[in-house]
């Protein structure tokens, strides 16, 4: 595991926070509370909130936070632009624009960053000096009274870190296909030569992916994962069926777009591997069932340990039957309209 140094006068590099926020009044202090009490001197980092025309109290409580913190804090309002393809994408550019920050650093408005989160980024930066930087993400949660709502939360728990984990091994063996959008971070001046989101701004998902597969196409080896507790960044589990489908199929619906081979291939395989398991349920190929379950079984076990979820490994054997269906729901949705509904917006 990584760990970071305290020796914050070492620093070359600076930092750029850019968070793109639409409705997250419930969730925004939570995360700038996370960002003034960072490890990192304030001088090593700003952080810039890009309202997208949010219609609840987000930019008011944000504006008045600054009024209060000590924090290189400035909110940027995009202004409406009608039938825009890919919101995110477009307040993430504009503020890359303005970035003082020679390292971009990009999270959401519902998340909350852990103290020595920045630093260990920086750090990192200092030290294997990558271009691309993907970090963990974990979904958080309260336990509930209600057994079938636990039972909802540790599923999407399991299931988002083991996503996480496996676009990290990705990563690892040099063919980079999956990332999250609430934790990664790259040069500045990369962003601008892989001309950032340019060939994709009318896909609404994939901020995150894309542009790690053009910085992985144009710099090989220089995309790199930080495995590190320090650098994990925690988001809201979804609180129901619809929401969660929501995401999955705004997910789902950037697969057709890839250029890059390996994540096209990736998905396909998924696909496939659990299409075979549940004709294998079907038909009672014992064998066939075990190969599938039993090293997988070994593979979230290890990320839950390193998410210091332990107690989760119990419920493994649970989602490993739940889990091909849900794969070919989303796989075979993902092939029609690829129209969905996100912050109160229809996107393609």
């Amino acid at each position: 595991m990584y760990r970071t140094s305290n020796n914050v006068s070492k620093y070359r590099l600076t930092i750029s926070v850019i968070i793109p926020v639409r409705n997250e009044e419930k969730n925004i202090i939570a995360l700038l509370e996370g960002l003034q009490n960072q490890s990192l001197a304030y001088p090593k980092f700003e952080v810039i909130i890009a309202n997208d025309s949010s219609t609840d109290s987000t930019a008011t409580l944000v504006n008045n936070f600054i009024s209060t913190s000590e924090l290189d804090l400035k909110l940027i309002n995009l202004p409406e632009i009608q039938g825009n393809a890919s919101p995110k994408k477009r307040a993430i550019t504009h503020c890359v624009e303005s970035a003082k920050g020679e390292i971009i650093v990009t999270t959401d408005g519902d998340c909350v960053v852990k103290p020595n989160w920045l630093e260990t980024i920086l750090d990192y930066f200092e030290v294997h000096k990558p271009v691309f930087l993907s970090s963990p993400v974990f979904f958080s949660g309260k336990k509930h009274s209600s057994l079938i709502q636990n039972a909802w939360l540790y599923f999407q728990q399991i299931e988002f870190a083991s996503l996480i984990v496996s676009g990290a091994v990705s990563i690892k063996k040099g063919v980079p296909n999956m990332c999250s959008g609430a934790n990664i971070a790259y040069l500045k001046k990369a962003f601008y030569a892989v001309k950032g989101f340019e060939g994709n701004e009318s896909i609404a998902s994939g901020d995150d992916e894309f542009l790690m597969h053009k910085m992985s196409q144009t710099f090989p080896n220089q995309v790199h994962y930080l495995k590190s507790r320090d650098a994990i960044v925690l988001t809201e589990a979804l609180p129901n069926w619809g929401s969660f489908y929501r995401q999955r199929k705004r997910w789902a619906s950037k697969w057709s777009y890839y250029q890059s081979l390996s994540p096209k291939l990736m998905a396909l395989f998924i696909f496939s591997s659990n299409l075979a398991f549940c004709l294998a349920l079907f038909t009672g190929d014992t064998l066939l069932v075990l190969m599938k379950i039993w090293p997988e079984f070994l593979f979230l076990g290890a990320t839950l340990v390193f998410f210091g979820k332990i107690r989760l490994i119990l419920w493994i054997p649970l989602l490993q039957f739940i889990y091909p269906f849900y794969v070919l729901l989303f796989g075979l949705s993902s092939l029609g309209k690829k129209e969905y509904v996100w912050k109160n917006r229809t996107l393609k």
